[in-house]
């Protein structure tokens, strides 16, 4: 029975509590527990590796947002924050977000093990150490890509230090590491490379420790795991070198989506008219996207395939609260001891926590930029009309002009306060009252007890910026608009050989040879099959005969395997669902569109003959022909080619421009504020500088515009004061600390 409850609150003050803790979550569940680091019994030591990620997380979410294009300071902003917002004041240690010594112990720590572990080590027939081992590898890399992000240029450092006086600052015996190089230093590391850790981690699998207990719950070890595939993917596609790292990174996202991830893409936003006889319609929409912030089950990934955890008071472990702070939430934890007896009569005391939040207008020290509402209001929201008599057959589509992103409200809802309704952004203090439409109460969110690293969408707008450049452009605007899976992509079939030009007679008639004309001129008919399963409403019709060729060659653009994945288009989750007789986000009109806008932006003028992105094939030598039924019969292109086979051209530098320009969009719309805005403008940049492109001024553009409040590509086209500053690629980086 119960004996007593004691109940204890504490305000948390500052930028969060660090603390040790009495028992902390971070012990894992079972028998085996080391105490010191043998070689061949480490979780100890590899769960102290995650401790110290927890050290380090807050401050590079931060820095991943606050130099972004999508958040602005308030007045009530600290120094330190708005130094860095503002690209000034940024030496280690002008504040506890500029620390570049945690990112290092996660990495000495990841040394001493790897100095230590014996891989060698065998249980039961099998080499037990090794899943562990790669893990450690694995999250080092990881933790140097956010080095590099952040700094440009860092010692790389593989042996464990354990003095200051190494001097390897300024000379470290095994190179800097850059962007450029990463991956090589790390294959390159005797006995610890990466493509060692990668070959232990699909031979062995990942490491199972159960679940975790932070005081407010169980967290499953699952959300752990640094997935070899998806660090690698990273790597490949943060390099952008040329085609094949492009190829190398897509190889790895299709393979982990493929293998490792049984997630769909399912969430669409619902658009809703209402009408009373003549007068004028009211619409309203509703949208399920951002219900995976909005839940403490930390049992099993679903959308949030890896995270850091943290716990709800400091008995269990740190205690992490700097970046809800930052955007104006008031954290108090609590704690609660209950003893009882159990079913063998013995006393036991159960512990709890809970962090509360309250949304405060004086603690708000970021908001959403103007720049990020005008981009996000900028969006086409489609209503689909049905037939009343028949709601399977579609009749019409509307644009209300009242709607915008959903994802707007969602990422940042709107908060009643004293001084009226303004927007917080909640993405780690999600909104609990589900299905709001106009504003939250400040009791109305509830704390999240971890930091997500990557997510299933995150992932797949990853995997569409890496076959974009790896020259598929229309295969990853379907991933925005339509989902990729086998019954919405379409076939190639062939038709009857058939006469061109000379041979116009039907071929059974006698007649002299010479009036039979050339057969080099005979030609093939190829199609996109009509009555294929992708043509039905809702199917990735932007694809066309020419990457459909193409693509046979690569098994990273083999969807067969995801036939249990119905996936859809990411762009639905905040517009509604895309159908056959949607004429606005299409890939004709918005990348025709975009080519014309960044031609624009750039200062430079298309030709009346400039070859844009139209419903018809800017291919030289084909012909196409275009069938569309808009209630989805069928919609297909036919191309004429010479017998000598298909000749497969590859899309222009405008096309892949443009098409990353989308995805760069649909990257904000996504995953706003959740840390990773500036390092994907950074490497999408690279991209773009790597190509030939003005990959800094178009960085610099976005950036320096973010309280300017224009849609995507509004004119005028004025910069702000950071576009001369950002357009040196050398400013994009924090300085290397000082006398170190």
């Amino acid at each position: 029975m119960k004996k007593s409850i004691l109940s204890l609150s504490l305000a948390f003050l500052g930028l969060g509590a660090l603390t040790t803790s009495c028992e902390d979550m971070l012990t894992p569940d079972m028998d085996r527990y080391a105490t010191e680091f043998s070689g061949t019994d480490s979780i100890n030591f590899y769960l102290g590796i995650v401790r110290n990620m927890q050290g380090m997380i807050e401050q590079n979410v931060l820095l991943g947002d606050l130099r972004s294009d999508l958040v602005t300071p308030t007045e009530y902003v600290a120094d330190s924050v708005s130094s860095i917002v503002n690209f000034s004041n940024l030496e280690d240690g002008e504040s506890a977000i500029l620390n570049r010594s945690a990112y290092y112990k996660v990495i000495n720590q990841c040394n001493f093990y790897l100095a230590k572990v014996d891989s060698m080590a065998m249980k039961n027939n099998s080499y037990f150490m090794r899943r562990e081992l790669a893990q450690v590898e694995l999250m080092r890399a990881w933790t140097y890509m956010q080095l590099v992000q952040n700094y440009g240029k860092v010692p790389f450092i593989t042996t464990p230090v354990d003095n200051a006086a190494t001097g390897w600052e300024q000379n470290p015996p095994e190179g800097w590491a850059t962007a450029d190089n990463l991956i090589d230093l790390l294959n390159g590391v005797e006995g610890q490379s990466l493509n060692q850790a990668y070959g232990y981690a699909q031979a062995y699998g990942y490491t199972k420790y159960g679940t975790f207990n932070n005081g407010a719950g169980n967290f499953s070890h699952e959300f752990l795991i640094f997935n070899a595939d998806l660090v690698m993917g990273d790597l490949y596609l943060l390099r952008g070198a040329n085609q094949s790292d492009y190829e190398q990174a897509a190889y790895h996202y299709h393979r982990y989506l493929d293998n490792d991830c049984q997630k769909a893409v399912v969430d669409f936003a619902t658009v809703n008219k209402f009408q009373r006889g003549d007068e004028e319609a009211r619409y309203d929409i509703r949208a399920n996207w951002g219900s995976f912030f909005e839940t403490n089950d930390w049992a099993s990934p679903v959308e949030i395939r890896t995270a850091i955890p943290f716990a709800a008071n400091n008995f269990f472990g740190k205690v992490l609260t700097s970046v809800p702070q930052i955007y104006g939430f008031d954290p108090s934890s609590g704690a609660q001891s209950t003893t009882g007896t159990n079913s063998d009569g013995q006393e036991v005391t159960t512990t709890s926590g809970q962090i509360s939040v309250t949304a405060n207008y004086k603690s708000r020290q970021l908001e959403p930029s103007a720049a990020y509402e005008a981009l996000c209001r900028a969006q086409a929201v489609v209503y689909n009309e049905y037939s009343r008599l028949d709601l399977s057959t579609q009749v019409g589509v509307e644009y209300p002009a009242s709607l915008y992103d959903a994802r707007l409200d969602r990422s940042a809802p709107k908060v009643a306060t004293d001084i009226g309704r303004i927007r917080f952004i909640d993405k780690y203090c999600g909104a609990s009252m589900a299905g709001f439409s106009d504003y939250v109460s400040p009791y109305g969110f509830d704390f999240r007890y971890a930091i997500p690293i990557y997510r299933h969408r995150q992932i797949f707008l990853k995997y569409a910026e890496a076959i974009n450049r790896a020259g598929f452009p229309r295969y990853a605007f379907a991933i925005l608009r339509d989902g990729l899976e086998p019954k919405k992509i379409p076939t190639i079939g062939q038709l009857t050989v058939k006469a061109d030009t000379v041979w116009t007679t039907a071929p059974d008639l006698e007649l002299d040879p010479d009036d039979q004309g050339d057969l080099a001129s005979i030609t093939i008919t190829y199609d996109v099959v009509a009555d294929s399963a992708a043509y039905l409403n809702g199917g990735a019709n932007c694809i066309d005969l020419n990457e459909l060729y193409r693509a046979q060659a690569y098994e990273w653009l083999n969807f067969e395997k995801f036939e249990n994945k119905t996936n859809i288009g990411i762009h639905q989750a905040g517009c509604g669902k895309f159908t056959n007789w949607d004429t606005e986000f299409t890939y004709e009109n918005m990348v025709t569109r975009r080519i014309q806008q960044e031609r624009e932006r750039s200062g430079q003028v298309l030709s009346s003959d400039h070859a844009v992105v139209a419903n018809v094939d800017a291919v030289p030598g084909t012909t196409k022909n275009i069938n569309r039924d808009l209630n989805g019969l069928k919609d297909y292109y036919e191309y004429t080619e010479n017998t000598n086979g298909f000749t497969a051209y590859g899309p222009s530098e405008d096309e892949i421009a443009a098409v990353e320009t989308l995805i760069a969009d649909e990257m904000a719309l996504e995953l706003a504020f959740e840390g990773s805005r500036y390092y994907d403008l950074m490497r999408i940049a690279r991209h773009r500088n790597n190509a030939g492109q003005d990959g800094s001024a178009w960085m610099a553009w976005l950036i320096s515009r973010r309280d300017l409040g224009l849609a995507p590509y509004e004119q005028p086209t004025t910069t702000g004061r950071l576009y001369d500053y950002l357009c040196n690629p050398e400013n994009w980086y924090l300085p290397a600390p000082k006398n170190r």
